[in-house]
């Protein structure tokens, strides 16, 4: 289901197919009308056809747009187009273009191209009314799998929720003579500073806070994309998530990097927020209010 609903490739071979039955359907329209009229005919034929190609090309725009709500009004367009065009090219000019040499097979494909390019725009419709319903409804959500009933637990035992009185306690004495720059105690050895973080291989990451506890995501060797929608691993019900808000490039011996895509409230590693870095096993991830842990 995702891929129908989340798979932008998708919608562009839709426009692309439907681009293709358009053009069909108006290549053999304005040749059997040029033979009919042959003065006036390729002009009126593109005049009556104009509808259909304007609706397509609404189609288009909203491609270049990269914008749901525009892909619907393109879908709606050409939907508008064809019943504008309907009546001129199938009852008005039709039966006399059929009666031309060639004239059957050639309003056989003008059919063909146009029901073919209002069904493709009609499937297009469904699917994204359904997704924008989809993205309504599970907006903000808590997935099923995380979450927690409330459990009685019984008569609250007394004093619990009351205000707590600590007694005062002693001041501390503190030591303010003056210590040279980097010295160290007698009695005491040197401290010794940490040892850098080294990335190792990583096989999976394993949701440890948030609305996705308990969820794991396996990291397979390439390009995986982390974000709230067209990502592999999908983030859909963290409203603090970006629609690309990262992605995690996998080598094949398992050295995982997380890289940040300029999201709107960045990615964390370790409580550090961070633009490029490789994981290693411990490693704690926090995307939007989501944590990971990187697993070996």
């Amino acid at each position: 289901m995702a891929f129908l609903l989340y798979n932008k490739l998708l919608l562009r071979l839709l426009v692309i197919l439907s681009g293709i039955a358009v053009g069909a359907a108006t290549y053999y329209y304005v040749t059997l009308s040029g033979q009919k009229l042959p003065e006036h005919g390729v002009t009126d034929a593109l005049a009556i056809i104009s509808f259909l190609i304007a609706g397509w090309l609404v189609m288009a725009i909203a491609e270049v747009i990269d914008n749901h709500y525009a892909r619907v009004f393109g879908c709606l367009c050409i939907g508008l187009g064809g019943y504008m065009s309907f009546p001129w090219v199938f009852r008005t000019d039709g039966p006399k273009l059929a009666e031309l040499p060639g004239g059957a097979e050639g309003m056989r494909i003008v059919t063909l191209g146009f029901w073919a390019a209002i069904g493709l725009a009609a499937v297009m419709l469904v699917l994204l009314v359904w997704r924008l319903i989809l993205d309504r409804v599970t907006y903000g959500r808590r997935p099923r799998a995380v979450a927690r009933d409330d459990t009685a637990l019984g008569q609250r035992p007394a004093g619990m929720g009351e205000p707590q009185h600590s007694p005062e306690l002693p001041p501390i004495p503190i030591d303010a003579s003056p210590l040279a720059v980097g010295s160290t105690p007698a009695g005491e050895a040197p401290s010794t500073p940490a040892a850098p973080r080294e990335p190792a291989p990583v096989s999976k990451l394993v949701g440890i806070g948030g609305v996705y506890l308990g969820t794991e995501f396996a990291l397979a060797p390439g390009d995986h994309l982390l974000g709230r929608a067209e990502a592999e691993f999908l983030l859909a019900n963290d409203n603090q998530v970006s629609r690309r808000h990262a992605q995690l490039s996998v080598t094949p011996d398992g050295i995982a990097t997380i890289t940040d895509l300029g999201s709107t409230n960045g990615t964390y590693l370790n409580d550090s927020r961070v633009t490029s870095v490789a994981l290693a096993p411990g490693d704690i991830l926090r995307i939007g209010t989501s944590l990971f842990k990187a697993e070996a």
